[in-house]
């Protein structure tokens, strides 16, 4: 669980770490193909192929981690207060459409 805050907070240094990571295992498939007897340029072609889409398992991983519904949330509460900043005029606004009020109910 601490990995999956971390990550939160700390998502170039682990972006860059899981980039580094896929890039040693992409390498090291790539020198098991040249020792297996491909050119060096088969052997990264089929290292990539084995391996899959690079983007694809970056993804992945980053599903793996399960705080993907979190990072959306935070996104989205910068991506307001950014805009909120940005019009002044208009907080007071929503802040009135945000408040609740007692009895007060939503026709469905």
């Amino acid at each position: 669980m601490a990995l999956r805050v971390r990550s939160l907070f700390r998502r170039e240094r682990v972006e860059r770490e899981m980039e580094e990571e896929l890039r040693f295992h992409l390498e090291c498939q790539i020198e098991a193909n040249v020792r297996a007897g491909m050119s060096r340029e088969e052997a990264r072609y089929a290292a990539l192929r084995r391996f899959g889409g690079v983007e694809q398992v970056k993804e992945e991983c980053r599903d793996a981690r399960g705080v993907a519904w979190l990072e959306g949330l935070l996104q989205d509460l910068r991506y307001g207060l950014r805009q909120l900043r940005r019009n002044p005029g208009f907080t007071p606004a929503a802040e009135k459409t945000l408040d609740s009020k007692p009895g007060w109910s939503v026709a469905c």
